[in-house]
């Protein structure tokens, strides 16, 4: 299974964990990188995400998250030719209805899993 795993900052070794986690039991892992700061390195980092995001079978996202994850949640959504689409948080704070809310986080294609990062994992293995 291609998996695309991202998030903000504060998630960075969560998602290295998990994408190495996930590829000792044979996934495809993709996992973006820093994009740089020319415009050449920010342009290539942007054509990948999307081929990552669209090429994906799995793209979890870790909350709270920043404006990317936003990017590729859409992406996601648009994409999603059979595509699984989980959000995670820790608290479940980024779900609630507010003034503040993101629409797209309670679209219907998309799982929003509140928990411990281990019973994350625990998931993830079982796929």
């Amino acid at each position: 299974m291609r998996f695309y795993i991202s998030g903000g900052r504060e998630s960075a070794e969560k998602i290295a964990e998990i994408g190495e986690m996930l590829a000792r039991n044979g996934h495809i892992v993709t996992v973006p990188a820093s994009p740089g700061s020319s415009y050449d390195e920010l342009f290539e980092a942007a054509y990948k995400r999307v081929f990552s995001v669209t090429d994906s079978d799995f793209v979890l996202l870790l909350l709270p998250g920043n404006y990317e994850t936003h990017v590729e949640l859409g992406l996601a959504l648009a994409s999603r030719n059979n595509k699984r689409i989980v959000l995670w948080s820790e608290t479940g704070v980024e779900y609630t209805v507010s003034e503040n809310a993101c629409t797209f986080y309670h679209h219907t294609a998309v799982e929003r899993r509140t928990g411990s990062f281990e019973d994350l994992k625990e998931m993830l293995m079982s796929l």
